[in-house]
């Protein structure tokens, strides 16, 4: 995951698949570096960052 202008990454800041329309990847495979913790519980905010940017993208009301 990196910033929406920068070249080598596959996923943006919102989570989708750069070059592709409609793709978001919402799993631990996003972090750039696993943490050293038990890693459930940021995969959880992460699933919920994930809706709220699906949400804000389609106008849905929170």
């Amino acid at each position: 995951m990196s910033a929406d202008d920068i070249q080598g990454s596959v996923i943006d800041s919102k989570l989708s698949v750069k070059g592709a329309t409609g793709l978001r990847i919402v799993d631990a495979s996003v972090f750039p570096t696993i943490p050293n913790c038990h890693i459930q519980a940021i995969v959880y905010t992460l699933a919920e960052r994930a809706a709220d940017l699906i949400k804000a993208q389609h106008k849905l009301a929170n």
